[in-house]
């Protein structure tokens, strides 16, 4: 086994994910880490980051030459792992793995055929019908399709079959008329899903693994959430459920997965079961909760993916709010702002406060960016009006 009190060297191939900063912030949270990142965004605020030691911009036109470019900064900058964090870098590290020189330097991956299981819900759908493994009545519809809409039970909810994230694509219909118009005149671009609207709440399970084996999770429970349906928490609480984590390691063990993964289940209160709706076989947007309940996904995915062991942490019940949480939580109760100690240790804000000058570019971006939006949406207007 390696020494963990060694400097590890950790290279993220594709940075021009929204989750580089969350995965930065878990790992700054250790001293003996140096994080390298190639992005094709070369104006992103991560470039500023104090915990960046060095940000790689360049634009691959093919999957030879990303990985060639990988081969050439794991030799230069003398990389430990190379772990990518969004689902489209999983995939393509996974697919052509075999152009990598140095592959005992790359993360725990489960096969590509695993990987597709996981990242299309059509097939992760069979799948888990195909093992008893629950999950909501679903009828998956091809492009250019119809679905057999005689054998639909509303209300449904209807998704891509890969996810596109924060709800991004996924509709609710209450009835056929709906539904059919959907089918009929919008025509969606790729195959989707229809599944049985199941009345409850969410909740979800993140997992890293090694050959089916669970090494180590949190189960999370959503307490508040943005104006936008289907969007992901901004605030939750980290809690223990064991119907949640025998049906999560069962999956898991059916598809021998090997890595990270955050598991979406809905409680249905119809028949008192949880049920797994998908999988994301990427690094999560509240992965910052796990790290500060003392799982540190980024972290413990570097030590199993180094073959160095490690004690399996003890969680810490805790309640999380990311930024867009927090705003809206001082906005419905401004004296919060007072709640210092709370604000330090359980939401994203001290990430900002270690961070300040990647965040201040972040904030002068999304307010340029916003301007310019407005700028232009007023101007279209005005034309309209002469």
């Amino acid at each position: 086994m390696k020494s963990k009190s060694k400097s590890i060297s950790v290279l993220i191939p594709d940075g021009e994910s929204s989750f580089l900063q969350i995965v930065v912030n878990c790992l700054s949270l250790v001293k003996n880490i140096k994080i390298f990142v190639i992005s094709s965004n070369k104006s992103d605020f991560m470039k500023y980051s104090f915990f960046v030691e060095e940000y790689i911009f360049f634009t691959d036109s093919s999957d030879e030459e990303w990985l060639n470019r990988i081969n050439h900064e794991v030799e230069k900058n003398n990389i430990d792992i190379i772990i990518p964090i969004f689902q489209n870098g999983f995939k393509r590290i996974i697919k052509h793995q075999k152009l990598l020189k140095n592959k005992d330097k790359l993360c725990v991956l489960p096969a590509l055929s695993d990987f597709n299981t996981a990242n299309d819900k059509g097939l992760l759908y069979y799948h888990m019908k195909a093992n008893s493994i629950p999950c909501p009545n679903s009828q998956v519809v091809k492009q250019n399709k119809l679905p057999n809409f005689s054998e639909i039970e509303y209300p449904v909810i209807v998704k891509p079959v890969e996810n596109l994230g924060d709800g991004r694509g996924i509709q609710l219909f209450q009835d056929g008329e709906g539904l059919k118009n959907y089918y009929n005149c919008s025509k969606p671009a790729g195959k989707t899903i229809i599944q049985e609207f199941i009345r409850g709440y969410d909740i979800g399970c993140n997992v890293l693994c090694l050959n089916g084996d669970i090494l180590t999770y949190t189960i999370q429970k959503g307490n508040l959430f943005s104006n936008k349906k289907f969007s992901a928490q901004i605030g939750l609480d980290i809690v223990e459920e064991d119907l949640i984590i025998d049906a999560t390691r069962k999956l898991m063990k059916s598809i021998n997965w090997s890595g990270i993964a955050n598991i979406d289940l809905m409680f249905d209160e119809k028949d008192s079961k949880f049920k797994i709706l998908e999988i994301n076989p990427r690094f999560w947007m509240t992965t910052e909760a796990s790290a500060l309940a003392g799982i540190n996904f980024p972290y413990l995915y570097c030590l199993t993916s180094l073959k160095i062991e490690f004690e399996n942490p003890k969680v810490k019940f805790i309640s999380f709010l990311t930024l867009h949480g927090l705003l809206k939580k001082i906005k419905n109760n401004p004296l919060f702002v007072f709640n210092i100690n709370y604000i330090m240790n359980n939401t994203a804000f001290r990430f900002v406060l270690k961070d300040p000058i990647a965040n201040f570019y972040k904030l002068i971006c999304y307010r340029l960016l916003k301007y310019c939006k407005n700028y232009f949406k007023d101007s279209n207007q005005n034309k309209r009006v002469k």
